[in-house]
């Protein structure tokens, strides 16, 4: 099933990479939330949390598939970027049409990941909220979806990051630097306060 993915990944090409693997981590970060949750609401011990659960349940299947389609989103924004920087340059025209088209590929190149980074750091902090709630035997799963949440967060970061270091609009950098400045702050204050 993971085989041909695993293979695609492996494969010389520049995708898909790092920021599809990133948005596979919060996929299957919120797939076993999603198996921990559905499990719960079946056990007569969380009766008292059925709704709850149930809520967890629906938010975690919209976080799955929207985290699955940043997987192949974000190779197709990577692959526009590398179109653009195939495109002629003879001319100064030319030229001028090139480095256009490179900044608007590769600010898409970023905010795909950013928006991965964006679902990842909820989810994270969602997964956290579901540990009241969960049946404690499923314990080490939420820990491993929380694991792999803040693994797909902390990766798309990076990829926005190397993404910002070639856009010319500063504006857009520092106000992109701000978001992942605070999705940083955010993971590691769900994290503090998992912790306690």
């Amino acid at each position: 099933m993971a085989q041909p993915f695993l293979e695609a990944v492996a494969a010389p090409t520049a995708t898909p990479g790092g920021g599809s693997v990133s948005a596979l981590a919060g996929a299957l970060a919120a797939s076993l939330g999603q198996m921990v949750a559905g499990l719960s609401r079946k056990k007569k011990s969380q009766a008292a949390f059925v709704n709850q659960l149930s809520e967890a349940l629906d938010q975690l299947r919209r976080d799955a598939a929207e985290l699955a389609e940043a997987i192949d989103s974000d190779a197709a924004s990577y692959d526009a970027v590398m179109a653009a920087y195939r495109l002629p340059q003879e001319s100064a025209e030319e030229k001028r049409l090139r480095d256009a088209a490179i900044q608007r590929a590769t600010r898409g190149a970023a905010e795909v990941p950013m928006e991965v980074a964006e679902r990842s750091v909820a989810l994270f902090e969602r997964l956290g909220q579901l540990a009241s709630i969960a049946t404690a035997s499923m314990k080490s799963d939420l820990e491993v979806a929380r694991l792999m949440a803040t693994a797909g967060a902390r990766g798309a970061l990076a990829n926005v990051e190397i993404n910002l270091e070639s856009i010319a609009d500063a504006g857009y950098v520092a106000c992109m630097r701000t978001k992942s400045a605070a999705l940083r702050e955010r993971l590691a204050e769900t994290s503090r306060s998992i912790s306690a």
